[in-house]
């Protein structure tokens, strides 16, 4: 009779470890969102703040300050560039989104949100990705524009998780897939 093995292979192991570290990383994410989130009992000039904070990260100013951009001779190169890193970041984050499927918190914690979400899914945030990505770019072809437009694009990440339409880790994702695009294109 051949001896009963209960001992679990090396992939097992791994994977089991694995399993246990992004579990702790999801618990972690969730601490953090319900440690930043603000609600409609906030003073209404707090939360007005922060939407204000978090439209400068969605499309009509994006866009527009890629085609601001474009139209000044001096800046067309990082315009152009801008545009493509938003376009790029854009279109990779909503097919990460769509094929992740993660729901935004407002439909797991049945919270009130200040804002109401654009869409079903979380993750990665797409208004983190789009403000990144235009920093990031316009940063690369002129680092003085760096200092301002950069922590600008960090505090629309933070204001997507203020106003309870994403964890931080979508924010983090969407952040990451916009510098990883610039720094590519820069590359191009």
């Amino acid at each position: 009779m051949e001896p009963r093995r209960d001992h679990a292979g090396p992939g097992a192991i791994i994977f089991c470890r694995m399993n246990a570290l992004f579990a702790r990383l999801l618990r972690r994410d969730l601490d953090w969102y319900h440690r930043i989130r603000i609600t409609p009992e906030h003073p209404l000039a707090w939360r007005r703040f922060w939407v204000a904070v978090t439209h400068l990260g969605g499309a009509r100013m994006t866009i527009a300050a890629c085609l601001v951009a474009i139209a000044i001779p001096r800046s067309r190169y990082a315009g152009i560039h801008a545009a493509v890193a938003l376009l790029v970041a854009f279109l990779f984050s909503q097919f990460v989104k769509r094929t992740v499927g993660r729901p935004r918190p407002r439909a797991i914690e049945r919270g009130h949100t200040v804002l109401e979400a654009p869409d079903r899914f979380s993750f990665p945030s797409g208004h983190s990705a789009a403000s990144m990505a235009v920093a990031a770019m316009f940063a690369l072809t002129f680092p003085s524009l760096g200092i301002w437009l950069l922590p600008i694009a960090v505090l629309v990440g933070y204001s997507r998780v203020a106003l309870g339409v994403h964890y931080p880790l979508d924010v983090v994702a969407g952040q990451a897939i916009a510098l990883l695009t610039a720094g590519l294109l820069r590359l191009w």
